[in-house]
C-alpha cells in the first residue's frame, strides 16, 4: 500500500490506517491513566475539585439585531430583560458559556474610547444607550454559573443604509 501525504498547515502527514489510529488512541488512554477517560460526570475523586471537562455554548449576536436587542430603541430596562432572558435561556438548556458579540460593525456594546457605540442599541451610532451591556452581560452570566465571552466578528466597517 502506498502512503499519501498531505499537507496541514505546512506539516506533512502520512494516510493513517482506521487500525493504526485505533491503537495510537488506546495507548494514549493506557498511558494517561483515568484522567483520560474522566467523563466530567459523576462525583468527583475524594479530596479533588470536579473540573470543567466541557465547554456547551451559544453565539449570542447583535449585529443587524439578529438574537439581541430584538429591535434598536428599546429603553435599556427593556434591553437587560431580553439579555437575561437569553441567558436564562442559556441555563435552561444547559449551557456553560455564552459567546456575547460586542462589536457588531465596527463599534462597540461596551463605553469604549476607540470605538463609538452600536447603532443596534440606540437606533443611532455613538449615541450611548444609558448602561453597560457588556458588563451586564458577564455578571448576569456569573450570577447563573455561566461564563461570557466577548467575541467580535471580522466586519469591519459599519453597514451602509441603501
Amino acid at each position: 500500500m502506498t502512503a499519501r501525504v498531505h499537507s496541514v498547515w505546512g506539516v506533512q502527514m502520512g494516510r493513517l490506517s482506521r487500525r493504526a489510529f485505533a491503537m495510537a488512541a488506546l495507548s494514549t488512554l493506557a498511558t494517561t491513566g483515568s484522567a483520560a477517560a474522566d467523563t466530567g460526570r459523576g462525583p468527583a475523586p475524594a479530596g479533588r475539585p470536579r473540573a470543567v471537562t466541557e465547554m456547551r455554548g451559544v453565539w449570542l449576536a447583535t449585529v443587524a439585531n439578529r438574537d439581541w436587542p430584538s429591535r434598536p430603541g428599546l429603553t435599556p430596562a427593556q434591553q437587560r430583560t431580553e439579555l437575561i432572558a437569553h441567558l436564562d435561556t442559556a441555563v435552561r438548556d444547559r449551557l456553560n458559556t455564552v459567546m456575547f458579540q460586542v462589536r457588531p460593525t465596527a463599534d462597540a456594546l461596551w463605553p469604549s474610547p476607540y470605538e463609538p457605540w452600536s447603532q443596534y442599541l440606540t437606533g443611532t451610532q455613538g449615541k450611548s444607550p444609558g448602561w453597560d451591556p457588556l458588563k451586564t452581560a458577564v455578571e448576569e452570566a456569573h450570577v447563573r454559573g455561566c461564563n461570557c465571552m466577548p467575541g467580535s466578528t471580522r466586519t469591519a466597517s459599519p453597514t451602509t443604509p441603501t
